[in-house]
């Protein structure tokens, strides 16, 4: 199971830095690895529809959103939301919801509720290590390794071979993720619906779980 030391500790031998006796030692490793270990997780989750981060939501309309033309029902993103992976009009995602706008705050459609999968960075879903998958978690603490190589002291050499360890690192937590997809499994939205998406959010929307 993963924890912030072992992760922090594995990203560090990569390069034959020194390893941490906890997570607030104050050394240089110590705030360096802390300042930049958000932003990889943050990169690292957005970078797919990882099963273990997915958050299912019945969402209602936003009754305080009265459009005046296109979708009749807009519904606010949860302040969680990472990525959508699945829209549907039935609570057991047998009929994918085609017709629908993937916006920067919102969700359109012309039908509510919807019930949504989405990419959750809450820190119960995706920020929770012990839900991560060992090739997941590899692939972050090779990210991570990435990111602070050169400030702590690590060749070029070192970052290159930790590079093209990362890349594959990658694509296994994806090939493996894509075999555990529940079924039935929706095809991903299209680059119209997704050219909108991302941004911050505002949590107006029904936070009534289905499942975590």
């Amino acid at each position: 199971m993963a924890n912030k030391l072992s992760l922090f500790n594995a990203s560090l031998i990569e390069f034959g830095g020194r390893r941490l006796s906890d997570t607030g030692e104050a050394v240089e490793a110590g705030r360096i690895i802390v300042d930049v270990y958000d932003n990889v997780v943050a990169e690292c989750l957005s970078a797919g529809s990882w099963n273990h981060a997915v958050e299912t939501i019945k969402a209602d309309a936003d009754t305080g959103v009265a459009p005046d033309f296109g979708y009749s029902e807009v519904f606010a993103k949860p302040t969680d939301w990472v990525t959508t992976v699945a829209i549907s009009s039935d609570e057991n995602f047998v009929w994918p919801l085609i017709d629908y706008y993937d916006d920067v705050f919102y969700w359109s459609a012309h039908t509510s509720p919807i019930y949504v999968r989405y990419v959750s960075n809450d820190t119960g879903m995706g920020l929770e290590l012990s839900r991560w998958p060992q090739r997941f978690t590899r692939y972050v603490e090779l990210e991570l390794a990435s990111r602070v190589c050169f400030r702590l002291g690590g060749s070029r050499d070192d970052k290159e071979r930790i590079d093209k360890a990362h890349d594959k690192a990658k694509r296994s937590a994806k090939n493996e993720d894509s075999m555990n997809e529940p079924q039935p499994a929706f095809p991903p939205a299209g680059s119209w619906t997704r050219s909108r998406g991302g941004g911050s959010r505002r949590d107006r929307g029904s936070r009534n779980k289905l499942t975590g």
